[in-house]
């Protein structure tokens, strides 16, 4: 270490040579200029560390599912405004040294002054004043400086300095400031004596206090001097308009002094900052509305409630916001002001919904019609949009009952006068699909889109060509038939529903229309049955009529009786119902000749044309002259229709035709399944009872299941065809939709399935016996029963082996023919007693028979 002389010297140096010379031989330069940087270190370092920290929970034994209930319920609830912003617990009483001084800052004892002499001499002096008020300058001399202004004490020095050291300048500033202790009382968070810097506030001093307690009042914070009040502080002025000309500095000794709060108000809702406030004076609405920082974006202001405690009794009472007269009334303790929430109801608007592509609210305007808002039904509605029936809904007279228009979407498009409705405020305009199922809909979109690919495509190749294009209207008739395929009318699921559907977008409307209806007057709803795309009930519109109802039904079907339909109206009169039929010449009304009006509980049925069928499509496959599909009219038999595809080939094998039907496909489908569900049960109860042997292994069983669930019901019809042909017509078959004949080729072969050793095919040979074929086989298996070997013939007749037994056939008499097949089946004592053992292996074999038929034509 450097000497004391050494030093002293070294403080005459410039700050730049003294660091220079600091870092050559390794010492600090605050060691050696003093105490000054040491201290100024160690204070920094107090500095740094906190004062105030987060209130500790008053309660440490309460769980943390309490104490989130507690949260919550203070989320919920408003809160004193102002509270939290000072809350804090102290953890120190060191003063703060380090902040900006005002020019009007009073010196006082203790407070440090840096002076930095520079010019002829380089010198600096850390002077404090001393109890006297003084401080001493070598080369100047004692300068009192108690109780000057921080400007003054500046100015002091700078003009003794210039006066007694001729070529010396001087800088000065501030060091150290001094500590003052001053009291907090009253409502404090902690109460009693604080030490802090003599730049404090009245707001800081609340802040190294922790802030104030539940019940503090924060506009009448006092500050007494000497026992009287210099100032009282409104911390209101503070937090909500930045207004710091009350918050006064303290001097040593005062007293901060926090009152209980006084009545307080509560301004909740849609306010920007909705809290308890505590009122000072005459206090308006209006000043509680600027306490919660205004109302917010989506207050209603014409109609707000002030609740108010009025001789014991709590009154409510309306307030219009939008008044200066009534934001000019005083305000009580324990009002409660509320501020609700305007509608979600838009007015100046309408409402677009359904198959569009832009749904939605619109503004509307005087005059606005349909057209204005659907303006190109290209681009303004979806593919499966309805283009012959929209609705508009209309809410009318203080009760909103709802009132329908019926309009045609096309044709209002269009500009169509009668059509083009003019709208109202409020309007609800719904457009429909032409689909009721999700299936149908995704089916017919798939198939309309790849068609407008195919029709770009091949109008770009007319243009091209130069050709003229198919004209826009017959494209919209083939959409529209394409569109509207006809509909089972049986009861569609929910779930099902297309997201657009008659159904589904109807039911809200027709439950207030119920709902408005009272039980004298006649429902708002009509029917519509029979020969239409889409029957069902529909609600009842403004001028309703004939027309009106059948495109709201999708219009008729092909099969519609165009000569004639009925109208049957209910009505009530003289205490009872009464009954009357109307005829409607509906050829009239669907070309626009005529119409006419219904009324509630009016039922259309459009009737269909007599004898009318849909077309019914039979199969003919195989060795028949002309193969194919054949459309048949309704009672047409099986020899007709053979005569009509022009007889047999010369290589039918007609007594192997097998003839199949789809009714009878689903009816061995069910049994299929009742059987499987059976044949568990009966091996699970085996199992569990221990009855019957063990010689049939579980696989065994598992592999029965499996083969009969896996096997394809084929729906035979089991018929003697040769015999049939040659009746003259005597129980001859009457066809049915989707019945299907396959002739195969000639055979001449014989089959053998079950229990042998090896099932396979042989010529067939008249010589030759069952037995024969069977030792040809390899002979049965161990589990065969030789005693029920059956025959199952070419047409699928089945003929048992031995002529004793006539179960399950058609004649005692046992003679092979060229299709056949011999089945030998399993002992049923190998198969636990299963009952149902020999019925399912005869599904499993004789669907395997069919099938294999089939499949080889």
């Amino acid at each position: 270490m450097p000497s004391q002389s050494q030093i002293e010297q070294f403080k005459k140096l410039p700050r730049a040579q003294q660091e220079a010379l600091a870092r050559q031989y390794g010492v600090d330069p605050g060691l050696l200029n003093g105490s000054t940087n040491s201290s100024s270190s160690s204070s920094q370092q107090s500095e740094q560390e906190p004062v105030v920290t987060p209130r500790q929970n008053s309660n440490g034994s309460e769980s943390n599912e309490e104490q989130a209930r507690e949260r919550t319920k203070r989320k919920e609830e408003p809160k004193p405004f102002g509270y939290d912003l000072f809350a804090g617990e102290p953890q120190t009483f060191a003063p703060t040294s380090y902040a900006p001084v005002p020019s009007n800052y009073i010196m006082g004892v203790g407070d440090t002054v840096k002076v930095q002499l520079f010019g002829k001499e380089s010198r600096s002096y850390e002077l404090t004043i001393d109890r006297e008020g003084k401080v001493f300058l070598p080369g100047v001399g004692e300068l009192t400086l108690n109780g000057l202004n921080y400007s003054l004490m500046k100015e002091l020095i700078q003009s003794q300095v210039k006066e007694r050291m001729i070529g010396i300048n001087v800088a000065v500033s501030m060091g150290s400031l001094r500590s003052i202790q001053v009291f907090i009382a009253g409502e404090a968070y902690k109460p009693g004596s604080y030490t802090v810097s003599s730049l404090s506030t009245i707001s800081q001093a609340l802040y190294v206090a922790g802030g104030v307690s539940d019940i503090a009042s924060l506009r009448s914070i006092r500050l007494m001097r000497a026992g009287e009040v210099i100032t009282e502080f409104d911390l209101y002025n503070l937090l909500l308009e930045g207004d710091a000309s009350g918050d006064t500095l303290l001097q040593s000794g005062d007293v901060v002094f926090i009152p209980p709060r006084g009545e307080m108000v509560t301004v909740k809702g849609e306010v920007k900052r909705p809290a308890l406030y505590e009122l000072k004076g005459d206090e308006t609405i209006h000043d509680a509305l600027r306490f919660s920082g205004g109302a917010g974006e989506d207050a209603y202001l014409s109609v707000a409630q002030l609740q108010r405690i009025t001789n014991g009794k709590r009154l409510i009472k309306s307030i219009d916001l939008t008044s200066d007269k009534q934001l000019s009334q005083p305000l009580k303790g324990g009002d409660v002001l509320t501020l609700r929430q305007v509608s979600d109801s838009l007015d100046n608007s309408l409402l677009l919904v359904g198959a569009v592509s832009r749904p939605g609210y619109y503004e509307w305007e005087e005059g606005l019609r349909i057209n204005d808002v659907l303006r190109d039904s290209r681009y303004a509605l979806l593919d499966q949009a309805d283009l012959d029936y929209g609705l508009v809904v209309r809410e009318t007279g203080p009760k909103r009952d709802i009132s329908l228009y019926q309009f045609n979407v096309a044709e209002a498009i269009s500009g169509d006068a009668e059509e083009n409705l003019v709208l109202h405020e409020r309007d609800q305009i719904v457009i429909f699909s032409r689909y009721q199922t999700k299936q149908e809909e995704a089916q017919q979109l798939s198939r309309f889109a790849m068609s407008k690919r195919e029709r770009a495509i091949e109008e770009q190749k007319l243009k091209s060509a130069n050709v003229k294009t198919p004209d826009t209207g017959e494209v919209k008739e083939a959409t529209a038939l394409f569109g509207k395929p006809d509909r089972d009318d049986t009861k569609i699921s929910e779930a099902n529903l297309a997201a657009y559907s008659r159904e589904k977008l109807l039911e809200p409307i027709m439950l207030r229309l119920r709902q408005q209806s009272s039980t004298s007057a006649s429902a708002p709803l009509v029917y519509v049955a029979g020969e239409v795309n889409y029957p069902g009930v529909y609600p009842l519109v403004e001028n309703a009529s004939v027309s009106r109802l059948l495109e709201a039904g999708g219009g008729v079907k092909d099969s519609a009786y165009l000569a004639r339909a009925e109208v049957t109206r209910f009505s009530f009169g003289d205490g009872s119902g009464q009954t009357e039929y109307l005829t409607v010449a509906l050829k009239d009304v669907l070309n626009g000749e005529t119409d006419v009006p219904i009324q509630g509980r009016d039922r259309l049925n459009i009737l269909s044309i007599p004898e009318w069928q849909n077309t019914y499509e039979v199969t003919l496959r195989g060795e028949v002259r002309f193969p194919g599909t054949y459309a048949i009219k309704r009672g047409e038999t099986l020899t007709q229709l053979i005569e009509r595809a022009g007889g047999f080939t010369e290589h039918a094998f007609i007594d192997g035709a097998i003839f199949t039907r789809q009714e009878l496909r689903k009816r061995e489908e069910e049994r299929k399944r009742i059987l499987a569900q059976e044949l568990q049960k009966e091996v699970a109860g085996n199992m569990m009872t221990g009855t019957g042997d063990s010689r049939v292994s579980y696989s065994e069983m598992r592999t029965l299941l499996s083969d009969l669930l896996s096997a394809k019901p084929v729906g035979r019809l089991i018929m003697d065809l040769p015999k049939l042909l040659s009746s003259n017509g005597a129980n001859d078959v009457q066809l049915k939709d989707g019945d299907t004949l396959h002739v195969p080729s000639n055979t001449d072969s014989v089959s053998i399935m079950g229990e042998v050793q090896m099932a396979t095919s042989y010529r067939f040979d008249p010589e030759v016996s069952v037995g024969e074929y069977i030792e040809r086989s390899g002979g049965t298996k161990e589990k065969a029963d030789e005693e029920r070997i059956y025959i199952v013939k070419a047409n699928g007749a089945i003929e048992p082996y031995e002529s004793g037994s006539s179960w399950f056939s058609f004649s005692s008499n046992s003679q092979l023919g060229p299709g056949d097949t011999i089945i030998v089946p399993m002992d049923t004592t190998y198969t636990e007693n299963l009952e149902l053992w020999s019925q399912v292996t005869g599904i499993v074999y004789n669907s395997a028979i069919a099938i294999a038929a089939i499949n080889g034509l």
